[in-house]
């Protein structure tokens, strides 16, 4: 619960760090690092594609994840630093 707070925090104040890479592979793996985020759907033809419904109005710990290397916590996201 912690690092989740302190991403929440960290999001607010300081950028992505600059040797991020990569893009988003809708895993979901973010959406529930503690619980489940509540606007996380899965396409319903069976793929495991994640959506979020509050795409546009995500909030900032969203938009950033994962912000630095620390953060990254899934072998599956499609982010990598270099």
């Amino acid at each position: 619960m912690y690092g989740k707070i302190k991403r929440a925090v960290t999001s607010l104040m300081l950028p992505v760090e600059e040797n991020r890479a990569g893009e988003c592979k809708n895993c979901g793996s973010c959406c529930t690092l503690v619980f489940k985020c509540p606007f996380l759907k899965f396409e319903e033809n069976g793929s495991i594609k994640a959506v979020c419904t509050v795409y546009q109005f995500r909030p900032p710990q969203c938009m950033k994840y994962p912000r630095a290397e620390s953060e990254k916590v899934h072998q599956q996201c499609g982010y990598y630093f270099k």
